[in-house]
């Protein structure tokens, strides 16, 4: 994977810079906020940038984007485009597409592995907690969030 980070010049957001990191990991522009909402306002947050949430859809990624997160310091839990909403039990990313279930990418939780929230836990984020792994949480919570542009042009 190619990482190559942006200056804080190229931020795009109507907000100022501060709390805000932008880098590139492949083809996907990453977008980090560091202000915290329920999963609908972060979505919202990303959209109004004319992104979406990032969509983690493999292991190298993954390695990338946290590493990338431990790089800059950033010890936030952080929502990701996944939800069980409108197809309960069935974890999806924003294009409709099933999310990878398992090792390596939801976390073990009291013993138990992710999701084990049942019907009332439907969002998906990373938790700092553990290790960045992947939790489900009540999608009114407050995390910061991880937005994507695809292709290097935002």
């Amino acid at each position: 994977m190619r990482l190559v980070l942006l200056p804080l010049s190229l931020c795009l957001l109507p907000l100022s810079c501060s709390g805000v990191t932008q880098f590139l990991i492949g083809n996907k522009n990453i977008i980090v906020l560091e202000q915290q909402g329920t999963w609908d306002q972060m979505n919202i947050a990303c959209r109004r940038k004319g992104a979406h949430m990032v969509k983690i859809d493999s292991a190298d990624f993954m390695h990338t984007l946290v590493n990338q997160l431990n790089q800059n310091n950033y010890n936030h839990n952080y929502w990701i485009g996944a939800t069980e909403v409108g197809h309960e039990g069935i974890f999806r990313w924003q294009d409709g597409t099933k999310v990878k279930m398992g090792t390596p990418f939801w976390g073990i939780h009291q013993g138990a592995q992710e999701p084990n929230g049942g019907d009332l836990e439907t969002c998906v984020f990373m938790n700092k907690n553990n290790f960045m792994y992947w939790a489900d949480a009540h999608c009114t919570d407050r995390f910061s969030v991880i937005c994507e542009f695809q292709g290097t042009e935002s």
